[in-house]
């Protein structure tokens, strides 16, 4: 889950940056925006900021900004700074006895690879594009 709100909120933020320029943003209005909790988001921050996917400025004009722009941010990155690399399967780790005899291991080791080449593969830009088309494809109703 904390990958998941990163991300959400990682888009908003590259989207915030992109109509307002260098200026930090707040983690309330990213919160806001995306209805997630604010305290929630300081935990994911703090860990983002260590990774150095963030910056962060203190004081009144304080906040959040990318430390790269956004087409430089995979979503790899994140997930491993807060989670970890994604892996469920002792042999996809190297950690199972019976992985070089096991016909099941080499499949779990290919999903393994497949995934993290995804969340290699695409960018906090790419899926900040995503939803934007996803917006403007959306219909419009006028009453």
């Amino acid at each position: 889950m904390r990958s998941k709100y990163a991300v959400c909120a990682l888009i908003e933020l590259a989207r915030l940056e992109s109509a307002g320029g260098t200026k930090p943003v707040r983690l309330a209005e990213i919160a806001e925006r995306r209805d997630i909790p604010v305290q929630f988001l300081e935990q994911v921050f703090a860990a983002l900021r260590r990774a150095l996917v963030v910056n962060s400025r203190r004081g009144a004009s304080g906040g959040y900004t990318l430390a790269r722009p956004p087409d430089q941010i995979t979503v790899l990155e994140v997930v491993a700074a807060l989670d970890g690399i994604p892996s469920r399967e002792e042999c996809a780790r190297g950690q199972c006895e019976h992985a070089s005899t096991c016909s099941a291991a080499p499949v779990w080791m290919e999903a393994q690879r497949a995934t993290e080449d995804v969340l290699r593969e695409t960018t906090i830009g790419d899926l900040l594009r995503r939803e934007d088309a996803a917006r403007c494809a959306a219909p419009m109703y006028h009453i």
